[in-house]
C-alpha cells in the first residue's frame, strides 16, 4: 500500500508537469507563432511517441489493439461529424474531444506502468517515472494544440489537459485492478490512436496551407521527442 502512495505521489509531479506543458500553447509568446507550425510540431511528436514510445513498449505482438484504436478513433470521429452534418456533406476537420480517448489511455498506462514498476523495485518506478516525465511536457503541449485546432475554446483545451493529467495518478490508483500482462495491449491501443490522430488529422492541418517552415516544425516535433 505504501508504494502505491509513493507512485501517486510522483503521478500527481508528473501530471503537473502534463498541465503545465499544455499551457505553453496558450501564452502570449506561443500566440505570436502561427497555429500550423504548432499543429505540425504536435503531429510529429504525437507520431514520434507511439514510434519511439508506446510501440517499442507493446511490442509486436498486439496487431489488433494497434488496429483497434486507430479505427475506433476514426469510426468516433467521423460518427460525430455525419450526426452534427445530418444527410449533407461535411467540410474534413481535426478531431477534438474523440482524441482524448487515446491522450487519456495513454496517461492511464503511463500511471498503470508508474506503480507496477514502483511495486517491484522502487529504483525501478522512480527511472519510469523520470521517462514519462519527460515526454510528459510534449504531450501535454500537443493535447492542448489538438483542441485548438478543432476550434475549441481555450476553457476546454485546458479541460481537456485537466483530464490528460488527471488520468496519470488514477492509473496508479486503478493499478491493482489490471494484471501486468494487459498493460502492452493498452499502449498498443493507445500507440493506434496516437497514428491516428497524429497523421489524419494533425498532418493534414498543418499543411492546408504549405511551406518548408510547416515541414520543419513537423520533422522538429518527431526529434525532439525521439531525442528525450
Amino acid at each position: 500500500m505504501q508504494s502505491i502512495i509513493i507512485a501517486f505521489i510522483i503521478a500527481l509531479i508528473i501530471s503537473i508537469a502534463t498541465f503545465l506543458g499544455g499551457l505553453l500553447p496558450l501564452t502570449k509568446l506561443f500566440k505570436k507563432i502561427d497555429i500550423r507550425y504548432l499543429v505540425g510540431f504536435s503531429s510529429g511528436a504525437i507520431i514520434s511517441i507511439a514510434i519511439f514510445d508506446l510501440l517499442p513498449e507493446a511490442g509486436i505482438k498486439y496487431p489488433i489493439a494497434i488496429a483497434a484504436g486507430f479505427f475506433l478513433i476514426y469510426l468516433i470521429e467521423k460518427l460525430v461529424l455525419i450526426y452534427a452534418c445530418g444527410e449533407h456533406e461535411c467540410e474534413v476537420h481535426p478531431t477534438g474531444w474523440p482524441a482524448l480517448i487515446g491522450i487519456a489511455t495513454e496517461s492511464l498506462a503511463d500511471g498503470l506502468i508508474i506503480a507496477a514498476g514502483y511495486v517491484i523495485n522502487p529504483g525501478l518506478g522512480i527511472t519510469i517515472a523520470a521517462a514519462v516525465l519527460v515526454h510528459e511536457i510534449p504531450r501535454g503541449f500537443s493535447t492542448t494544440i489538438i483542441m485548438k485546432a478543432a476550434k475549441k475554446t481555450n476553457k476546454a483545451a485546458v479541460s481537456a489537459l485537466a483530464v490528460d493529467a488527471f488520468f496519470t495518478p488514477l492509473g496508479v490508483l486503478l493499478a491493482p485492478l489490471f494484471p501486468m500482462s494487459s498493460l502492452p495491449i493498452i499502449l498498443a491501443f493507445a500507440a493506434g490512436t496516437f497514428l491516428y490522430v497524429g497523421a489524419s488529422d494533425l498532418l493534414p492541418e498543418a499543411h492546408k496551407k504549405f511551406n518548408i517552415y510547416v515541414v520543419a516544425s513537423v520533422v522538429l516535433g518527431a526529434v525532439v521527442v525521439a531525442i528525450i
